[in-house]
C-alpha cells in the first residue's frame, strides 16, 4: 500500500525541556521523554507525521493542535504507526499506554474524546520501544524513502 494513502494510528515519540503554553490548557514545565497517541485517518494519512515534523523542525509555524504547541519547544526523536482503518484504535491505544505510562499534561489532544489525555511521560525509553512492538506499532523510519 502507497504511504501516501495509509491510514491509521500513531505514537509520537518526544523530548522537550522547556515550559510550554499549550493552547486552552495552559502553561506547563516539561523536562524528558513523551509518547503523544493520535488519529492519520483523514485524508493524508501519514502524511500528518510529516507535518509534526515540519514544526518540529521549525519549517512550520502554524499552531492548530495542542502537539503543534509541544513539538514546537521539544526535539522529535521518532514516531510509531500502525495501518488501520478503525476510528477507535486512537483512543483504544491511548487506553493501552495510559495502564503503562504516567500521564503528562491532562487533556492533552484529547478534547474531541473522553479519554484523560493522549500525552504520556517516557520515564524508560528502552521499555517504550518495547511496549510500540508488542502493541503492534513499527517504527516510522520503516517508511523512509516512500513518502515524498
Amino acid at each position: 500500500m502507497s504511504m501516501g494513502l495509509a491510514r491509521g494510528v500513531y505514537v509520537l515519540w518526544l523530548e522537550a525541556h522547556a515550559e510550554v503554553v499549550v493552547g486552552g490548557l495552559g502553561r506547563w514545565r516539561l523536562a524528558g521523554a513523551y509518547a503523544y497517541v493520535g488519529s492519520a485517518q483523514g485524508p493524508g494519512g501519514f502524511r500528518r507525521l510529516l507535518r509534526h515534523r515540519d514544526v518540529a523542525d521549525g519549517r512550520n509555524l502554524t499552531r492548530r493542535w495542542h502537539i503543534d504547541f509541544l513539538l514546537a519547544a521539544g526535539t522529535w526523536r521518532g514516531a510509531f504507526v500502525m495501518e488501520t482503518g478503525d476510528p477507535s484504535m486512537e483512543c483504544r491505544l491511548a487506553r493501552a499506554l495510559a495502564q503503562r505510562l504516567p500521564p503528562a499534561i491532562p487533556r492533552f489532544g484529547s478534547s474531541d474524546c473522553r479519554c484523560p489525555t493522549h500525552l504520556f511521560a517516557l520515564p524508560d525509553v528502552a521499555a517504550f520501544r518495547q511496549m510500540m512492538a508488542e502493541l503492534g506499532l513499527r517504527p516510522f523510519s520503516d517508511f523512509d524513502g516512500v513518502l515524498p
